[in-house]
């Protein structure tokens, strides 16, 4: 899959969520059926970029927030695992349990 499609779907559907707005709400707004968001969000079909626009404008943001990699908590979780090969959570959890026991030592 084009890293930027992917990109584009996941800020998608973490913004429409995010809004609280269904697949149906949006399709309204954007006046295509709900079949269409769908086919987008399955990666099936691509809008164009007047749709991009559409949607960004119904979701309340900018266009370009669909194609920033690090748009969504999604995407920078998953480049933060990919990058260092375990989750934020597994990282925060560490980096505390190291922080109260040096605090501990100190004492």
């Amino acid at each position: 899959m084009n890293a930027i499609r992917e990109t584009f779907v996941n800020n998608l559907k973490y913004y429409r969520n995010k809004k609280g707005i269904s697949q149906e709400k949006l399709s309204y707004a954007v006046d295509k059926s709900i079949a269409y968001i769908n086919q987008i969000e399955n990666r099936d079909s691509w809008p164009q970029p007047e749709m991009v626009d559409k949607i960004a404008a119904a979701l309340g943001i900018s266009s370009s927030a669909l194609f920033e990699e690090r748009g969504s908590p999604d995407n920078v979780k998953a480049e933060f695992a990919e990058r260092f090969g375990k989750t934020l959570e597994d990282e925060l959890v560490s980096r505390i349990e190291k922080t109260v026991k040096d605090v501990c030592q100190s004492i």
